[in-house]
């Protein structure tokens, strides 16, 4: 998720549960007349903050005002908040399977012509944000006309989930094992997810068929240390030596002795000379397929041709986070240092939406789902993350600039944790703790038409917390982090197969 390298975890815990909590707290509504004297203090501020926001500046000024902010009479324009998301919510239904998409009406609007509509889950292992997603892509599907869906999980190894969903062999629970990264293939709302795909594609009614794809780097498991990255490199070179042996013969025997060593721990162990080589010949491969492209399609399919360059691709994204890695097998806690591997992925991530939305065309439309960390436009920052040296950018702050409003970015906050799951930190959490205040169980808020009214703006112009990884939060201004938030009051244990003998 939003932490890279994996740590230690409580049993039964997912790779990423561990990396990435909070008591409703008292706020008193002061008079009316005060908030209009603040509003000239505050509005200038809000507006500088999200220019620069928006440019990718962070000014002595703007740094200084979002220090000040909260100091002005927070219980306020925390109020106003409070009210004005009771007066605004919209209702949702509790969703249970890919079937239940009564009441999702109101998320149309929301959503609009937004290209990609990136959810996000505040934790990896809840069941809630996996079924309320099965919902949602299911009427953007079959209402909205959305095209794909992309998750966080390896890219290579989705390629067998997206065959899967497009009426190729195969037993669902098998394929998600194998298909999905990070141990995400036992949780059964992934294997329902895939399985409503299959039947939408496989219905002859439905001419435009739904993609299904990763978008993480490849590799993931439970050790942190990428030791299935190999895969990448695998599957291009095999790909290579059935199409054309012959072209690509240097480019395979330049990637070959560093096969086995394909890791994070590998290429730790790698002289600064072979680093280079290595480099080189994944360059070297990504050119072979640039190349040669008009053969290689002729010789395979476009669809065939598409996924292998990827992996090279890939495989050259996962170079470059080896490269910036601390060497040696994750420890209990963060360094500061973390910080580079956290956004060397959150690039690489958001170049693979890149390329899904390129696969799927100028009327493609997709639904992103990942953690919230991930999808916000604001850096990785406060609780377990403040020990960084520096706020890593996230695929989330990559995609609102190469998309704009093409994409619609809406976390999934929280809050409480339910029975089996850990008990949630005594931190602020103002975000989850203020959408818990207005007494909805299950809405859609739509936080844009706030932006420009005084108090409510203002408070969400100023750092909040949104609740993370079951017990710890991430810092953010809601005002620039997301369009849009979707609140569950609780959130249970995801549904998992039983682990196989």
């Amino acid at each position: 998720m939003v932490r890279l390298r994996h740590r230690h975890r409580r049993p039964g815990a997912t790779a990423d549960d561990d990396r990435h909590g909070a008591v409703p707290d008292r706020f008193a509504v002061k008079s009316a007349i005060a908030a209009v004297r603040l509003r000239w203090v505050i509005e200038p501020i809000r507006r500088l903050t999200l220019l620069a926001a928006a440019i990718g500046l962070t000014s002595p000024i703007v740094t200084l005002a979002q220090e000040r902010v909260p100091a002005v009479q927070p219980e306020v324009s925390a109020a106003a908040f409070v009210a004005w998301a009771r007066g605004h919510a919209i209702p949702l239904p509790a969703c249970t399977s890919p079937s239940g998409m009564t009441g999702m009406e109101g998320i149309r609007v929301v959503v609009g012509n937004a290209r990609v509509v990136a959810l996000g889950e505040p934790a990896h292992g809840a069941h809630e944000p996996l079924a309320f997603r099965n919902c949602l892509f299911r009427y953007l599907v079959e209402q909205g006309g959305f095209t794909a869906i992309a998750v966080e999980s390896g890219l290579s190894e989705s390629r067998l989930l997206y065959d899967y969903a497009a009426g190729g062999p195969g037993d669902a629970r098998q394929l998600a094992r194998n298909g999905f990264t990070w141990g995400f293939g036992r949780f059964s709302e992934n294997v329902e997810l895939l399985e409503w795909v299959r039947r939408y594609n496989a219905d002859p009614g439905h001419r435009r068929k739904v993609g299904f794809y990763g978008i993480d780097l490849s590799g993931g498991e439970a050790s942190g240390l990428w030791l299935n990255a190999r895969i990448t490199l695998q599957d291009s070179l095999g790909y290579l030596s059935r199409t054309e042996p012959r072209l690509s013969r240097r480019a395979r025997i330049a990637v070959a002795p560093f096969l086995d060593r394909f890791t994070q721990a590998g290429y730790a162990a790698l002289t600064p000379g072979e680093r280079v080589r290595l480099r080189a010949a994944i360059d070297g491969l990504v050119d072979v397929f640039d190349r040669n492209r008009s053969g290689l399609i002729a010789a395979s399919t476009q669809t065939d041709y598409d996924w292998a360059r990827r992996n090279a691709v890939v495989a050259r994204q996962l170079e470059a986070l080896f490269h910036v890695s601390p060497p040696g097998p994750p420890g209990e806690d963060l360094s500061p240092e973390d910080y580079k591997a956290d956004a060397a992925r959150d690039s690489a991530m958001a170049e693979n939406v890149r390329w899904v939305i390129e696969r799927e065309g100028p009327a493609g439309r997709v639904l992103l789902f990942a953690h919230n960390g991930h999808i916000m436009n604001a850096p990785t920052r406060g609780g377990i993350w403040a020990v960084y040296a520096q706020a890593p950018v996230m695929m989330g702050q990559h995609l609102r600039q190469a998309l704009g409003n093409d994409l619609l970015i809406m976390p999934i906050s929280a809050g409480s944790n339910g029975p089996g799951l850990p008990p949630a930190t005594q931190g602020s959490a103002s975000l989850d703790t203020r959408l818990a205040a207005t007494g909805l169980e299950h809405f859609l808020l739509d936080i844009r038409p706030a932006r420009d009214e005084a108090p409510v703006g203002a408070w969400l112009a100023q750092t909040q917390s949104i609740r993370a990884n079951f017990s710890t939060e991430n810092a953010i201004s809601p005002a620039t982090a997301l369009d849009a938030v979707i609140f569950l009051d609780r959130l249970t244990p995801a549904v998992k197969f039983p682990t196989e003998p």
